[in-house]
């Protein structure tokens, strides 16, 4: 297992829907924790590539991000 710093980001969520990209953002934004909006792209069968916008935070804070996304996702 990795170790990281408290400063490091760390994966939290990929949304490959914009709606649920929203939702999780606004979670995020709400609580008041940092994050960073990268893409990534991957092989799907309709086509080349596709991407998902992949949602970092920082490490010291990936659990509450964690509940904060469950919360907000599962309404």
């Amino acid at each position: 297992m990795s170790r990281t710093r408290s400063g490091d980001l760390v994966r939290v969520f990929a949304a490959w829907d914009e709606s649920e990209f929203l939702a999780a953002r606004l979670a995020l934004e709400a609580h008041d924790i940092p994050f960073k909006v990268e893409g990534e792209f991957a092989p799907v069968s309709w086509g080349p590539t596709a991407a998902a916008k992949i949602l970092r935070v920082p490490a010291n804070r990936h659990d509450e991000a964690k509940q904060a996304l469950r919360d907000a996702l599962r309404e």
